[in-house]
């Protein structure tokens, strides 16, 4: 964030200074240290029109002349000298925003924040928040003190003053430990005031500043605080603006909000959804980004499931699936299709004929990003615990979409190998499908091998549980698992005291299954 307002004097653009020369900077020098107000001012002006021109990086040796005018008291030497500080750290190489604040800047250009001139506060201001676009100024800013002035000035009612201000508080969200000395400092309540604010920069700047907030439980709980919670129906304002930034921001201040159970029922009841759903349409696609993100937190909460359904969104959402070059909106949009079918809705989902634009991902997997699989496998693997999803599961691609499951186990990404396995295991429920699975090739036996000898135990739980599944079947299916390496795999888990609990007891009751009707051999 590194635009800001300031003051323009009229300057020669036809003859640029690209260069300070050692007897240029002799004479700064000599007009800068007089004791002359109208040499001083004449050095500051100097300053300014440099600082408008030069190329090069700005040296200490340079700067020290103008930030000794910066403790003039003369008002038109600082006008002149903070904007030409501001330029040397917006207009010139980054190199010089260190350099800055080596040459021991921060603590007059701090001192300014204080002054009775707007157009000084201005410029003061918007130097730091350039300064603060780097982690080692933020730092330094705070440690000098900056936070107070700048909270303070957030109540001058000149909009430049207030969005420079603002946006300098901004930038130095982006610390936590600055987080932390902001809300002790009253930060939470000034940028909650101000999302009221007309101008849409300062409304920008403190929606996204909550939102660097609410990223801590704690501040979450400082922000809801304020007003009775009044933030909500202020992003919910925001999220309704006609700048595209502004609605991203509250989308995003919203969504890190809803990281709270409490807060995902209180965004909801007051009207979040009705800005939300629209948004997920909209021609920005940050901000359809922000919206389905927020979406997503807030189809957590299980009271919001309905009316997330209820509110049209399962259309809007099976239309997001489809951008393939947004992946990011496809993970959010899968992530919510599993929090809402974990919560019942499952059926809807289905019926919205969301299952094969989910499944299509897996089956042509091209150039979809691994985040991308995980979440449409991890919402497959929950949406198959419904009985159409699964019928639906097994008749895609001519019934072969199975297979495609199958091989997916054996995939390198983990997490996705883990959510078809749960996939295949929620289908053997139906009995209809067990020799298919088993009999088919690729079988469902090789994976319930490779996942029995794994060393994680989430693998062996779930390779014991299909064969839990498979074991439920007819005495075809059971011959099936008779196979003396499972059998015996299954006995040691059985026995050994080196598994859980859960796992002992589930490899004894599929033992039970398998081996029912014969005498267990002894082992």
């Amino acid at each position: 964030m590194e635009k800001f307002d300031h003051f323009n004097p009229s300057s020669d653009s036809n003859n640029p200074h690209k260069t300070i020369s050692d007897d240029k900077l002799r004479d700064l020098c000599t007009l800068a240290y007089s004791d002359n107000v109208d040499l001083q001012r004449s050095a500051a002006l100097c300053f300014s029109e440099l600082s408008e021109k030069l190329m090069e990086p700005i040296t200490e040796a340079q700067l020290e002349p103008l930030i000794h005018l910066l403790l003039s008291s003369d008002i038109e030497v600082l006008k002149a000298s903070s904007l030409a500080i501001s330029n040397f750290a917006l207009h010139g190489p980054p190199s010089n925003k260190e350099t800055i604040v080596q040459a021991k800047a921060l603590q007059p250009l701090i001192s300014l924040l204080s002054s009775d001139s707007a157009e000084v506060q201005c410029n003061a201001c918007g130097c730091i928040t350039t300064l603060a676009t780097t982690e080692a100024n933020k730092v330094e800013i705070v440690e000098y003190g900056a936070i107070p002035p700048l909270l303070a000035l957030t109540r001058v009612n000149d909009p430049r003053v207030q969005r420079n201000t603002t946006g300098a508080l901004l930038n130095l969200t982006h610390i936590e430990s600055n987080r932390e000395k902001l809300v002790q400092a009253g930060g939470v309540t000034v940028f909650v005031h101000l999302l009221d604010s007309k101008d849409a920069d300062v409304q920008f700047y403190c929606a996204a500043a909550l939102s660097n907030l609410a990223v801590h439980e704690a501040h979450r709980s400082a922000i809801m605080a304020v007003g009775n919670g009044r933030v909500v129906g202020s992003l919910v304002t925001l999220m309704s603006s006609s700048v595209d930034k502004v609605r991203c921001q509250g989308c995003l201040a919203i969504r890190n909000l809803a990281s709270d159970d409490i807060n995902q029922d209180r965004i909801v009841r007051n009207g979040g959804l009705s800005v939300l759903i629209p948004l997920l349409r909209s021609a920005d696609a940050e901000t359809v980004t922000a919206a389905v993100a927020a979406l997503r937190n807030l189809s957590i909460h299980k009271g919001n499931e309905q009316l997330i359904v209820a509110s049209e969104a399962l259309p809007e959402l099976k239309r997001l699936l489809l951008m393939r070059e947004q992946s990011e909106v496809q993970c959010h949009t899968a992530g919510t299709f599993r929090n809402l079918a974990a919560e019942d809705q499952s059926q809807a989902i289905v019926d919205e004929g969301c299952i094969p634009v989910l499944a299509d991902l897996l089956q042509n997997y091209q150039g979809v990003p691994e985040a991308v699989l995980t979440e449409v496998s991890a919402a497959l693997a929950v949406l198959a615990a419904n009985e159409s999803a699964r019928r639906q599961l097994m008749s895609l691609y001519d019934g072969e979409f199975y297979k495609t499951l199958i091989e997916w186990t054996e995939s390198q990404y983990s997490e996705v190998q883990y959510n078809c396995a749960g996939i295949i295991g929620h289908i053997a429920i139906n009995t209809e499908y067990h020799s298919r699975l088993l009999s088919g090739s690729p079988s469902v036996m090789s994976v319930i091998h490779r996942f029995m000898e794994s060393e994680e135990s989430s693998c062996v739980h779930i390779a014991l549980w299909i064969t839990s599944q498979f074991s439920q079947g007819d005495m075809g299916t059971r011959s099936q698992l008779r196979q003396p390496a499972l059998l015996d795999r299954v006995k040691q888990l059985r026995s050994s005291q080196r598994n859980s609990e859960d796992i002992r007891q589930l490899a004894e009751s599929t033992l039970g299954h398998i081996t029912a009707g014969q005498t267990e051999p002894s082992s």
